[in-house]
């Protein structure tokens, strides 16, 4: 049995052979992270049945990728967010909250350095293990 060139492949098929676009090397990489993301989508089945099959999943995962999928382009923000003027404010609550949180950090980690201010139970001695070291 004798393999067929894939031009005739998908001549049999009716299915048309493309091509990146001449003197564009750069159409390729933005197809490939689309389809990584596709492949990545939470309900991402792996294979279709059919083209009704694909078309539903599709319907739904063009949704989710609008209102419910964090973009880094954009901020970490959804695309339907960017376009209703709440990025800014997103993005601005997120800063008050990483500035927060890296001020109650440092704190903390200067009263790990410094030691407890006051003595608590669980670090002093207690009064009878005192009274046996001064014994020996």
């Amino acid at each position: 049995m004798k393999a067929k060139p894939i031009q005739r492949l998908c001549e049999d098929h009716g299915m048309p052979q493309w091509f990146a676009r001449p003197r564009t090397p750069n159409d390729n990489p933005f197809i490939e992270s689309a389809f990584s993301t596709v492949k990545r989508a939470p309900a991402y089945p792996g294979c279709f049945l059919d083209d009704a099959e694909a078309r539903e999943y599709y319907s739904r995962y063009f949704i989710w990728y609008d209102t419910e999928h964090y973009h880094s382009g954009i901020d970490y923000v959804t695309p339907q967010q960017a376009p209703d003027g709440l990025r800014p404010d997103i993005v601005e609550q997120r800063r008050v909250k990483k500035l927060a949180q890296r001020r109650r950090r440092r704190e903390e980690n200067q009263k790990q350095k410094t030691g407890p201010q006051e003595p608590n139970q669980t670090t002093t001695t207690p009064a009878h293990l005192v009274a046996l070291l001064n014994r020996a």
